[in-house]
């Protein structure tokens, strides 16, 4: 591997990390996704876990927590 600068700080980096999801060189710092703040990771989380649909309530046939609760005051 070449040394290559980081493309969060600039800094020169031996060993770079190359984000699974940008593709971009980062150094140890800035090597996790949260770190460079990566334009990709809203989108790819969105795409993971945003269609998944999540039953608060206990489905339709159930009534939810509230009503169970304080249905009977």
């Amino acid at each position: 591997m070449k040394s290559e600068n980081c493309a969060y700080c600039g800094d020169l980096t031996d060993l770079p990390f190359q984000c699974n999801y940008c593709k971009d060189p980062f150094c140890s710092e800035h090597r996790l996704p949260e770190e460079h703040r990566c334009v990709k990771l809203n989108q790819i989380r969105a795409q993971r876990f945003g269609e998944k649909k999540v039953i608060r309530d206990g489905g339709p046939n159930k009534p939810n927590i509230f009503k169970r609760i304080f249905g009977r005051f």
